[in-house]
């Protein structure tokens, strides 16, 4: 896979953010597939590869989506600063760094788009937005990043040099 591979995902995620996610819903959030497979790429293919989708995934659910063109490259932001984490390697594993990322961007990003509410005169109630906006999309994206952290890994592996059963 190459950073062309990438940005054609990202432009298909977009697509189906936009299109298809807002009929599904999952413990009450709709799960936003672009942080998940941001996420699910920097840690399987890295940050040098991330660190440009990132960007990009902003701006093409910028345009795709209902919000202000910026707001969610700005919302996407912190995830740059996430693409260290994989690289520290503090546990053997790279699906648990991965699952707590998940949990961290998500709640960066819900809280980012809930903080703009607020800042364009919108009356929220703390509470309700945590338990019925933040804690439902942490759950529903960390369960999303399991099939598509799978799907990575295996379209990653050199095939090529495995034998057969």
């Amino acid at each position: 896979m190459s950073l062309a591979t990438g940005l054609v995902l990202i432009a298909l995620a977009a697509l189906v953010q936009a299109a298809v996610l807002p009929a599904f819903s999952i413990f009450g959030a709709q799960p936003n597939l672009l942080v998940v497979l941001l996420i699910a790429w920097m840690s399987v293919r890295g940050k040098r590869e991330a660190l440009p989708l990132i960007p990009a995934a902003g701006f093409l659910q910028g345009l795709l989506d209902s919000q202000p063109l910026g707001l969610a490259m700005l919302a996407l932001a912190p995830l740059v600063l996430m693409t260290e984490v994989p690289e520290l390697r503090l546990v053997e594993s790279d699906l648990v760094p991965a699952l707590v990322l998940t949990a961290v961007a998500t709640f960066a990003y819900e809280g980012t788009m809930l903080l703009a509410l607020v800042v364009t005169g919108e009356r929220l109630d703390r509470a309700a937005s945590v338990m019925d906006v933040l804690l439902p999309a942490v759950i529903a994206n960390t369960l999303l990043l399991l099939p598509v952290y799978g799907v990575m890994r295996l379209a990653n592996m050199d095939l090529a040099g495995r034998k057969a059963f």
